[in-house]
C-alpha cells in the first residue's frame, strides 16, 4: 500500500488517540447490513468448482515465501529484485496458460539465418506478459525560497534557510517569481459576512495566510462524508477554497507557534531507541516522464514559513504577522494587503535517471462472443519500498499477500474447464509505493484497446489477522462498529473489510459468494471519492468511475517495516479471501 497517504492517515488516528482525554462513549450502531456471517460454509457450485479446489493455504504460502524472499530484495520499482519478481510471475502466468497481452517481443535473427542470407525474422512478433514504460528517478533535489524588495532605486535581497525558515516545497524543478500578498485568515464566510479575499487579486500571486481560524466566526462541522484524514494530505476546506483563486502558491505561517520551538525540533536526536533499525535513507521519488498530471494536493504549492520569515516579507509594507493578526482579531474585520515591492522566489533542482518499471499482464478470453469485449480486471502492487542499506523490506504483507491472491485466480480460472462469458485481465503493477504509477498507466494506455473494463477487483493487503487491537484502529479510521456487541459477533482471526465503491453492488457479491468461504465480513461501503478508502490502485480505476472492490487486512506496527515477513502473516486468511475474490470474480464476469 502507498506509504504517504496511509503514513498520514495514521498518524492522524494516533493523534486523536493521544489527545483524547477520555474514551469516547460507545456508540450504538446498527450492523446487520454491513455484518456478513456464515456457520457453516457450502459447497461450492460445481460450475467453479475445479478452479475453487486450487486455491489452498498451502500453494499461497508457498508462493509468498519466494516473492518475500531476500533475494528479491524488496521489490522496489525499477531494480532487479522487482524484475526478478516479474519474472516469475510471468513465467506462473505462461505456466497456466494465460494469454500475454503486454509488450511485443523484440525479434533477433539466429545464426542459422544470419548466415542463409535472410533480411526478415523467420518466427512472428510475439507479445509477452511485460506491459513496459519508462519510469523517472529523482535522487537528489535542493530547494531555494528568496526575497526581493524594491524601494526607488534600492534593492533588498535576502535568503531563507531550507528546514529552519521555511518547508514543503515541492521538488519539481521549477522557478517560480510572484508578487506576494496577505490574506489574513484566509477564510470567506458568507453566513458570517466575513470575506479575507474581497477586492483582493490572488491569481497568479504568492499568498500569504494564517495558519489558524478566527475565533470569532463559529467553527463549522465537517460536511457528511468528508474524511478526516484527507486534512492530513493538504486537502483541507480551508486550502481548497484558497486554490480555486489561482494562487502561484500559499504561504502557511502560526504566529501562536514559537520558530525557538520550531528550531529545537530541528536538532539532532540525542539517541536511537534500541527497537528501531537506523537507516540513513536517501531521498527518492519516481513519476512517469511526462505526465503533467497533478495529484489534488500538490498544486498550488502549499509553504509552511516560520514568524521569522513572515515577518520579513511583511516588512516591506511595514507590517509584521502578529500585528496584523491582532489588527483583524480587534476588528473582526478583514485587513488583507498587498505587499508592496515584494516578489518571492521559489525554486527547486533535480538529479534524475531512468528506470524501467514493468506492469505483469496477462488474459483469459471470454467464452461469449458478445460479451468478451467487456473485462473484469484483477490485480495488486507486485513492487514494495525495496533495500536500504542492510536492512530488506521484504514486504509479505503489503503487497506480497496481494501478489498471491492475483496469482491464486488466475491459477484457479485457468484451471477451470469452464469459462465465463467475459474477459478477464489479471495484472500485477509496479510503483504503487511510488504513487500508484502502474496502475495510472494501464488505465491510461491499456494493453487491449476496445475492451471496456465493467469493474475491478483489488488485493492490497490480505493476510493479517485482526485482534481487539487492530479492530479498535479500525473503528477509529475506517467506521467500523466499535460496540461491545460487533466485537461479541465477530471472530477477529476469521474477520475482513470488504471496501466496495458505491452503488456498484459489489458488496452484495461479497456477501452471497460468502456462504461457500465463511469469513466474518463487514461491508464498507465507499461514499463519493475513493480516496478516504486508503491510497492504493483500485483510485487509478475509481478516477476513471470504473466499480471496483478491495479487501483489506489488519493494520499492525509491521507495515512499512523491515518486520512485514512471511512468519506473521495467516494462510488460511489468504486462502479464504483469494476463494472469497474468485467467487465475486466469476459472477461479475459471468453474469
Amino acid at each position: 500500500m502507498k506509504k504517504t497517504a496511509l503514513t498520514a492517515w495514521l498518524a492522524f488516528a494516533l493523534l486523536l488517540t493521544a489527545s483524547a482525554q477520555t474514551p469516547p462513549a460507545a456508540k450504538t450502531v446498527d450492523f446487520s447490513k454491513t455484518l456478513v456471517k456464515v456457520e457453516k460454509p457450502e459447497a461450492p457450485p460445481a460450475g467453479i468448482k475445479a478452479g475453487f479446489d486450487t486455491i489452498s493455504a498451502k500453494a499461497s504460502l508457498s508462493m509468498l515465501t519466494f516473492i518475500a524472499s531476500d533475494l528479491l530484495e524488496g521489490r522496489e520499482a525499477g531494480t532487479r529484485g522487482y524484475q526478478l519478481a516479474a519474472e516469475y510471475a510471468a513465467s506462473l502466468f505462461g505456466m497456466w496458460g494465460l494469454t500475454p497481452i503486454g509488450d511485443v517481443a523484440p525479434r533477433s535473427f539466429s545464426m542459422a539465418q544470419y548466415f542463409s542470407g535472410a533480411t526478415t525474422p523467420v518466427k512472428p512478433a510475439e507479445k509477452t506478459f511485460w506491459q513496459e514504460f519508462p519510469l523517472q528517478e529523482t535522487l537528489e533535489t535542493s530547494t531555494r525560497m528568496a526575497l526581493e524588495v524594491r524601494n526607488g532605486q534600492a534593492v533588498l535581497n535576502r535568503e531563507f534557510q531550507a528546514g529552519a525558515d521555511y518547508s514543503s516545497i515541492s521538488p519539481t524543478g521549477d522557478i517560480l517569481t510572484a508578487p506576494v500578498v496577505f490574506a489574513g485568515y484566509g477564510v470567506s464566510d458568507q453566513e458570517a459576512k466575513y470575506d479575507d479575499f474581497k477586492g483582493l487579486d490572488v491569481k497568479g500571486k504568492i499568498v500569504m495566510v494564517l495558519a489558524s481560524s478566527p475565533t470569532f466566526i463559529p467553527v463549522k462541522a465537517r460536511p457528511a462524508g468528508e474524511s478526516s484524514a484527507m486534512s492530513t494530505m493538504g486537502m483541507s476546506p480551508k486550502i481548497a477554497a484558497i486554490a480555486k483563486l489561482g494562487p502561484a502558491a500559499i504561504l502557511m505561517v502560526n504566529p501562536a507557534a514559537q520558530d525557538m520551538a520550531r528550531y529545537k525540533s530541528l536538532l539532532p536526536a540525542k539517541s536511537v531507541p534500541d527497537e528501531t533499525p537506523i537507516i540513513h535513507q536517501k531521498y527518492h521519488r519516481m513519476s512517469i516522464p511526462g505526465d503533467a498530471t497533478p495529484l489534488p494536493w500538490n498544486k498550488p504549492a502549499v509553504i509552511q514559513i516560520s514568524n521569522r520569515t513572515a515577518d520579513a516579507i511583511l516588512a516591506a509594507a511595514g507590517r509584521t504577522v502578529e500585528a496584523s493578526k491582532k489588527k483583524i482579531d480587534e476588528a473582526k474585520k478583514p485587513a488583507s494587503f498587498d505587499v508592496p515591492g515584494a516578489t518571492l522566489t521559489l525554486a527547486s533542482t533535480l538529479k534524475t535517471q531512468m528506470a524501467r518499471g514493468i506492469n505483469v499482464v496477462g488474459m483469459i478470453e471470454g467464452s461469449d462472443p458478445a460479451l468478451k469485449s467487456e473485462v473484469l480486471v484483477i490485480g495488486a502492487h507486485l513492487d514494495h519500498t525495496g533495500r536500504v542499506e542492510d536492512y530488506i523490506f521484504n514486504g509479505a504483507d503489503d503487497n506480497g499477500s496481494g501478489s498471491v491472491g492475483v496469482l491464486n485466480l488466475a491459477r484457479a480460472f485457468a484451471a477451470n474447464p469452464q469459462k465465463p462469458k467475459r474477459t478477464i485481465i489479471f495484472a500485477l503493477w509496479t510503483g504503487e509505493e511510488k504513487g500508484l504509477l502502474g496502475s495510472e498507466y494501464f488505465v491510461k494506455n491499456p494493453p487491449r484497446p476496445g475492451l471496456k473494463t465493467v469493474a475491478y477487483l483489488n488485493f492490497d493487503m490480505m493476510s493479517r489477522a485482526y485482534d481487539e487491537k487492530s479492530l479498535a484502529f479500525a473503528s477509529r479510521t475506517m467506521g467500523l462498529p466499535s460496540s461491545p456487541e460487533f466485537l461479541k459477533a465477530v471472530t477477529p482471526a476469521n474477520f475482513m473489510l470488504i471496501n466496495f465503491s458505491d452503488a456498484s453492488g459489489l458488496g452484495e457479491l461479497a456477501r452471497r459468494v460468502d456462504q461457500y468461504v465463511g469469513l466474518d465480513l463487514f461491508l464498507r461501503e465507499a461514499k463519493g471519492s475513493s480516496l478516504s478508502f486508503g491510497d492504493s490502485d483500485h483510485s487509478s480505476f475509481s478516477e476513471q468511475k470504473i466499480p471496483w472492490l478491495w479487501p483489506f487486512s489488519a493494520v499492525t506496527v509491521d507495515l512499512h517495516q523491515t518486520s512485514d515477513s512471511v512468519d506473521k502473516v495467516s494462510a488460511d486468511l489468504m486462502e479464504k479471501v483469494s476463494k472469497l475474490m474468485y467467487g465475486i470474480a466469476w459472477i461479475v464476469a459471468d453474469r
